[in-house]
């Protein structure tokens, strides 16, 4: 049998491991072109969260009853595609589930002499490419202040490192002081806040996860010719509505470019980025930062948890302990 994690109702307000349920399915088969996965790590991230709801804005809701859809690694056990072997380790939009059939052409084969299989959930997965080209987009100079929200987040972590290794003066944002002492005591950032109003210096460059409230007390003190990168809104994931953005005064008067930020719009760069944040792992000037949960029945804690005060970092599920 395969276990799987379904959502059985939509959260109401923050998801709790009551929205989920362990299960028992049939082993899948793949057909042709397809391939069949043993899945040994989960990656968790906050924004499926805006799809675990009837009516959903950010495409079709997460259907109930259904294994919930989520990115994982693990090693190719069947193959009916030429590109893969059995024993190839891949990444792929696995679901929560032990097992999973993929379709060859969405699987990606991991290289791992880049890092191990786990690292391509986090610092050379997608969010490691997420922090590499918003650093890149911002492009923090030397002296310059840079905020990061959310600072302890699995793209924040990463994302301070480099504007750091940039030469850029580094202020995280965070959701408590123990977040905020991991990144200045770990990290080196030059300091975290847990909120925006302890901001005393003008802002340069903003990466902004957050949204809403937080998002416009740091553009009230942005500096002239700020950037200032969005990349989503956690603060508004489990309210009824989007976010508010109000506090647009500031960058008419400071001359602030602001933007919006996909990764998919960086696809043809992704090698480009894989082998520079490979290469400052190795050189130990990046450090991955991962929070490991065991076990596929702790995926809807750890989902929930994304929404509270988190250990910093990239949350993953390993399931070898299964």
């Amino acid at each position: 049998m395969n276990r799987q994690i379904h959502l059985i109702r939509y959260p109401q307000g923050m998801p709790t491991p009551g929205d989920f349920i362990e299960t028992d399915a049939p082993m899948p088969v793949p057909g042709a072109g397809e391939i069949l996965v043993y899945v040994t790590a989960l990656g968790l991230d906050p924004f499926p969260r805006l799809r675990m709801r009837a009516d959903s804005r950010v495409g079709p809701p997460v259907p109930l009853n259904q294994v919930v859809e989520g990115r994982g690694v693990g090693t190719v056990v069947a193959s009916n595609h030429d590109d893969f072997s059995i024993g190839d380790s891949v990444a792929a939009d696995t679901g929560w589930q032990a097992y999973c059939v993929v379709p060859g052409a969405n699987a990606q084969k991991l290289d791992l002499g880049l890092g191990p299989i786990e690292r391509h959930l986090s610092t050379l997965g997608p969010s490691g490419l997420t922090a590499f080209f918003a650093v890149e987009r911002v492009a923090p100079q030397p002296g310059e202040t840079i905020v990061i929200a959310p600072a302890a987040g699995s793209v924040g972590v990463l994302a301070g490192q480099l504007a750091k290794a940039a030469g850029a003066r580094v202020i995280g944002l965070v959701a408590s002081p123990a977040q905020a002492d991991f990144l200045v005591q770990s990290l080196g950032f030059h300091a975290a806040f847990t909120s925006a109003d302890q901001l005393a210096e003008p802002v340069d460059c903003f990466i902004d996860g957050v949204g809403g409230a937080l998002h416009d007390a740091v553009v009230g003190k942005l500096a002239l010719r700020a950037r200032v990168l969005l990349l989503g809104f956690i603060a508004a994931y489990n309210q009824p509505a989007p976010p508010s953005y109000g506090n647009a005064v500031p960058i008419l008067f400071k001359r602030a470019t602001v933007s919006g930020f996909l990764l998919a719009d960086h696809a043809a760069d992704f090698g480009r980025a894989r082998t520079a944040i490979a290469a400052a792992l190795l050189a130990e000037t990046l450090k991955p930062v991962e929070a490991i949960h065991h076990g596929l029945a702790s995926t809807p804690a750890a989902f929930a948890g994304l929404f509270g005060e988190p250990l910093p970092g990239k949350q993953i599920v390993r399931l070898e302990a299964d």
